[in-house]
């Protein structure tokens, strides 16, 4: 597997305030490449590969992000996708997780890609065989275009409700999307893609669009667990987890990305974290409408990677780095915790082949 399996180990009884919550100090699996990459970071360094961002606007500032996602118009042609993402790696400080949805079906966004013009939905894969064929052609499509980071598949098991109805899910019983899930992620993996399943620990049956509202699920612990599943059989074949915007009573009712229960529970299975988009305004209503607070607590919830699908350096964009360095500044504690994300990102680039040569 390309993927290289990244997990939390306990290392004693310290502790570690993080959220409101203590819990122990853990240190993730690691390469000497990785560590003395690390060494070598600022703070400043640090906390910016934890943001996945928009493409930064500016055409010639260095590129100081971690990871980089495709969206909307930038996902036009061959020609535009490979361009871009060319010049983004060449001003980067160390090269860039490129990622993009690339679900199929009326989502697909590789159709201008021989081969890929109907990447079938989820709902229509229905083999294993057909799930890696599917993951291995698109795949090496992204490859093609220099995109490293697939934000798929979706893991959610859905019988019915907004996942099920739009053909994003595989399948409404845990286990058989799980399974089509994996073979799919094996396929991303030969192609060199890393894959993030979504929607941790899983979106279900809900009928509303948590982009659109703040929806909270009152769903027993043992369902929650039951429908993760899903994605726990998919296992190390899978480098990273996205974590949904739904709340779940049973876990504090906050949005997922904004619970360090949820994010610990992944982290545990060894997967890289990544949030959901926190440039969605909904997420404030889980905060008493301060749009900030959703960056900070999606920082001590434990999250890997700050997900925004605004441009960092946009002047109506909150200032990402800026809010979370401020909370390391006031409590020096919270830079070990830097360190354990910043490792993951660094494994997950390094198991694409990213950092050949550092």
């Amino acid at each position: 597997m390309l993927k290289t399996r990244i997990f939390a180990v306990v290392l004693g009884l310290a502790t570690l305030a993080l959220a409101g919550t203590t819990e122990a100090t853990t240190k993730v699996e690691t390469t000497p490449r990785v560590e003395r990459i690390l060494a070598g970071m600022t703070l400043d360094d640090k906390i910016s590969q934890m943001m996945m961002s928009y493409p930064p606007l500016s055409k010639t500032d260095p590129v100081t992000v971690g990871s980089v996602i495709f969206v909307g118009n930038l996902m036009k042609s061959e020609e535009a996708v490979r361009t871009r993402v060319d010049d983004l790696q060449s001003r980067a400080t160390l090269p860039l997780l490129v990622a993009a949805d690339v679900e199929g079906g009326k989502l697909n966004k590789l159709s201008f890609l021989e081969g890929l013009e109907s990447v079938p939905q989820n709902s229509d894969i229905t083999t294993e065989e057909l799930a890696h064929e599917w993951g291995h052609k698109v795949g090496m499509g992204m490859r093609s275009l220099g995109l490293n980071m697939a934000l798929a598949p979706v893991l959610d098991a859905a019988e019915s409700g907004v996942m099920a109805e739009s053909g994003r899910s595989f399948n409404g019983d845990p286990e058989q999307a799980g399974a089509l899930g994996r073979a799919y992620c094996r396929g991303l993996g030969r192609a060199g893609v890393a894959s993030v399943g979504k929607h941790w620990p899983g979106y279900g049956s809900l009928a509303q669009n948590t982009d659109h509202h703040f929806v909270v699920t009152e769903r027993p612990h043992s369902e929650v667990q039951r429908q993760a599943r899903s994605f726990i059989m998919v296992g190390d074949d899978m480098a990273a987890v996205m974590l949904a915007n739904v709340g779940y009573s049973s876990f504090g009712s906050k949005p997922a990305i904004l619970s360090s229960e949820l994010v610990d529970w992944a982290h545990d299975h060894g997967w890289l974290t990544i949030t959901d988009d926190l440039a969605i305004e909904m997420l404030a209503e889980a905060t008493g409408g301060d749009q900030e607070e959703v960056v900070r607590q999606a920082f001590l919830a434990g999250n890997d990677i700050l997900l925004t699908t605004a441009p960092i350096d946009w002047d109506k964009a909150l200032d990402y780095r800026g809010i979370v360095k401020e909370l390391v500044v006031a409590d020096p504690s919270l830079e070990a915790r830097v360190d354990d994300s910043v490792r993951r990102v660094l494994m997950a680039k390094e198991s694409v082949g990213l950092l050949e040569g550092f």
